[in-house]
């Protein structure tokens, strides 16, 4: 089945496509490229919050053991000098460091005996420790990133005022195991997300074009003559709307065609009896008439006449065609019979204008159909192929049996049909640029090759003349 890139179904497919690659795409970038600055500025923001609460507390060393706890950070309180006065990390709060000689005396921070004493406990100013005065300089505050490797740290300061120096420490190596994992856990994600989202396109791309494509097919049977349609409705109500549309227009158009055709048939009725008579009495001054002038112009009369009332005869068929008044009475039919006979009235004919009728038919070929209108379906075929013959004057009529089928082929060498022209030569009165208008006579055989269920086509090529064939199942002779 061919691939259809313009059907709202592929588009809908494609669209969806499209928005579960962006989401995804977009959520690895969140999730793995930017986490990492993302997870950083929080942090700052934290880190300066907790600074923050610890300079506007009214009990600092209560404030620092209880943020450092609960925000997993290491926390320094020092002198200008770098003497450490109070510490707390998430693990050991309220380090005393007055036993090393930190701090002196009067420290307003001191802890006391029955808080946490350790012995030989208390903090060694971190390694870096230098480098942060010196980047806390006069400023009263100061945050920034240590990167170490390993995800590093995030340092935040501030001069307090009573000249001593908060620093507060937080990791920031966690983030890059979580990125990891995350990483992992997206491989997966995405691969289950894009064999669920390409089910669910597809699923949503057939749901919303199905609607759409039973009212292309059933607006396509309009185009043949099929105006009795009920369209299908609640999907949603765009769909509805159109379907409600077509129905007004396939009555409309029902109507304006059931007019047509009553218009044509009660015409081309009206017209014979006048044209009987115009040719009557053409006859009647031609016989009575000696003259050769008035022979002459009663000829013409009656050559018209007769042309006219073929034409009348036509429009009438075809009338009757495509209002399904026409009756067919099927039996079995030696369509070999048929084809030798139209075959053989076409040769007297022709033989005047030089053209000959060669055929090649196999003998005792039944199919089931209704033999007059099958017999007009050669005379119209072997017609036609007469008027476009080619320069050898010859018109082939071949049946033949083909893959449990009859196959009957009209064929002449004439100057052929375009690619573009070959698809409307069933077309009534389509007129080629080339071989001039076809009448209704191609019509007509359409329709009861239709009315036949009968395969049927034409194949041509310009300059090569053309075929035109159809085939009906073959049946036994004794089938009634």
């Amino acid at each position: 089945m061919k691939l259809d890139t313009k059907s709202i179904g592929f588009k809908l497919w494609i669209y969806f496509t499209l928005f579960a690659a962006v989401i995804l795409a977009a959520l690895w970038l969140m999730q793995t490229v930017f986490l990492q600055s993302l997870y950083t500025s929080m942090q700052k923001h934290q880190i300066n919050k907790i600074a923050d609460e610890i300079c506007s507390a009214e009990n600092t060393a209560a404030a620092i053991d209880e943020l450092a706890a609960d925000n997993s950070v290491l926390i320094l309180l020092t002198d200008s000098s770098g003497n450490i006065i109070y510490s707390a990390d998430e693990y050991s709060p309220s380090y005393r460091t007055e036993a090393r000689g930190h701090g002196g005396g009067q420290n307003p921070y001191r802890v006391g005996e029955e808080q946490n004493w350790q012995e030989e406990a208390y903090r060694r100013l971190p390694e870096h420790y230098d480098d942060f005065l010196e980047k806390l300089g006069a400023e009263d505050g100061v945050c920034y990133a240590i990167d170490r490797g390993d995800g590093g740290s995030l340092v935040c300061g501030r001069r307090l005022s009573d000249g001593n120096i908060l620093y507060i420490n937080t990791a920031l190596g966690a983030v890059g195991q979580a990125v990891s994992i995350l990483r992992l856990q997206l491989c997966a994600v995405t691969f289950l997300a894009l064999l669920l989202g390409l089910f669910i396109a597809v699923w949503i791309a057939r749901r919303f074009s199905k609607p759409v494509s039973e009212l292309s097919e059933q607006s396509l049977k309009m185009a043949s003559g099929d105006f009795g349609l009920k369209f299908n409705k609640g999907f949603c109500s765009e769909t509805d709307r159109l379907a409600s549309s077509l129905e007004y227009a396939a009555a409309k158009i029902a109507e304006t065609d059931k007019l047509r055709r009553e218009l044509l048939a009660n015409v081309s009725h009206d017209l014979r009896t006048p044209l009987t008579m115009i040719k009557g009495y053409a006859e009647l001054i031609r016989d009575l008439d000696g003259s050769a002038d008035a022979g002459k112009d009663a000829e013409i009369i009656i050559r018209e006449s007769d042309r006219l009332s073929l034409l009348v005869n036509d429009i009438l068929d075809y009338s009757k065609l495509q209002s399904g008044a026409a009756a067919f009475e099927f039996e079995s039919v030696d369509l070999s019979a048929v084809a030798e006979r139209t075959a053989e009235q076409f040769s007297a004919v022709c033989k005047s204008d030089g053209i000959e009728i060669i055929t090649a038919i196999e003998p005792e070929k039944y199919v089931r159909a209704d033999a007059r209108r099958i017999e007009q379906v050669f005379y119209n075929l072997i017609s036609n192929a007469a008027a476009h013959v080619g320069g050898d004057k010859r018109v082939y009529v071949s049946v033949a049996e083909k893959d449990g089928a009859v196959r009957a082929e009209i064929r002449d060498n004439g100057s052929g049909i375009s690619a573009d022209e070959l698809e409307h030569i069933w077309d009534r009165y389509f007129t080629s640029k080339k071989r001039g208008s076809n009448g209704l006579g191609l019509s007509i055989v359409k329709e009861i090759l239709t009315a036949h269920d009968a395969r049927f086509g034409a194949q041509s090529e310009t300059g090569k003349g053309s075929v035109f064939w159809f085939e009906l199942p073959k049946a036994r002779q004794d089938l009634p």
